[in-house]
């Protein structure tokens, strides 16, 4: 009598450990509780779909809209399924701690809604920030920079980086108000079990940043890699955030992307490698005071002992 062959979850999870208690399960398990409005998503990431849904509360039986991200394509490899589902029901747990008018919530994790986990938030019909000041060019740009830097002071009061600050995770609330967002990548300091991998746009990296990670493919070897947080990968930092957080400041008052007239990001590197910054000039017609040049300058310093904290941003902004 020959046993049953083993099934493809047994088999990814035979070279690991045990799921732990806090890897069993997310924080707030929403299975269930939510449904997609639509079949097609309306944005997208590097390695994300995001729909529009409905999250009806169990308790309250209050309905509220809500943006459903499915990470795409980790499905397809289960040992890869198995790792991230693990990764994200540990980071879950930090996730529902953070609380800020600048954060975007976090309402918990949904396991019926696509071949892999799927992370749900309250939507924000406003969009990105970018598209916002598009459609309001008579915003307070000044505002919004400051609640970004609200935010960001708050993660990194948590000890959270952020790890991928781009004007795209800005978004804005219902009521106008910038919230961070996108926290799928983000690193959690001094929480055993928590990693990172380099990502994010060549227009927002630090220097420290840009000498890309070793490219191991859609393997498993590249997913252990990255589990076990290998010393050939770059660190991202509280001064990373700091550095990137230079260039979103910088798009929202020019309303362009950092580094606009280049178009390849290994050209955007090389200038980086090299410590070129974005040229004052090139961003008119917008009117930068000296006082802000001067703060976006302290911001993306090569040395990242010589950028300011997040705490001195907010001080230098709020006496503008």
């Amino acid at each position: 009598m020959t046993s049953e062959p083993s099934s493809p979850v047994e088999k990814s999870e035979s070279n690991l450990p045990p799921r732990t208690e806090e890897e069993r399960t997310p924080y707030k398990d929403l299975t269930g509780q939510v449904q997609k409005l639509e079949d097609h998503y309306f944005a997208y990431g590097g390695f994300s779909e995001v729909y529009k849904g409905e999250w009806t509360d169990p308790l309250t039986k209050v309905v509220q809209r809500v943006a459903i991200k499915l990470l795409r394509g980790i499905h397809i490899d289960e040992h890869v399924l198995e790792v991230t589902t693990r990764r994200l029901h540990r980071e879950t747990r930090v996730w529902h701690t953070l609380s800020h008018p600048n954060i975007l919530p976090f309402l918990g994790m949904c396991r019926d809604l696509g071949p892999s986990p799927t992370m749900v938030s309250p939507l924000c019909d406003n969009g990105p920030v970018q598209q916002y000041i598009v459609r309001n060019p008579q915003v307070d740009r000044l505002a919004i920079i400051t609640g970004v830097a609200r935010g960001l002071e708050y993660l990194h009061s948590k000890n959270v980086v952020h790890g991928d600050m781009k004007a795209h995770n800005v978004l804005i609330s219902d009521g106008g108000i910038p919230v961070l967002a996108d926290f799928g990548r983000s690193k959690f300091i001094d929480h055993r079990g928590f990693t990172t991998a380099f990502t994010g746009s060549a227009r927002y990296l630090a220097p420290e940043l840009v000498d890309a990670e070793p490219d191991l493919g859609n393997t498993e070897e590249a997913y252990e890699a990255l589990e076990n947080q290998v010393e050939s990968m770059p660190n991202l930092t509280k001064e990373t955030d700091v550095f990137a957080f230079s260039m979103v400041a910088l798009e929202i008052l020019t309303g362009k992307l950092p580094y606009s007239h280049l178009s390849q990001d290994s050209q955007i590197i090389a200038l980086v490698q090299q410590g070129t910054r974005p040229d004052r000039q090139r961003c008119l017609p917008t009117t930068f005071t000296d006082p802000m040049w001067a703060l976006l300058t302290d911001c993306w310093k090569t040395a990242p002992d010589e950028r300011l904290d997040m705490r001195t941003v907010i001080q230098r902004l709020e006496g503008f």
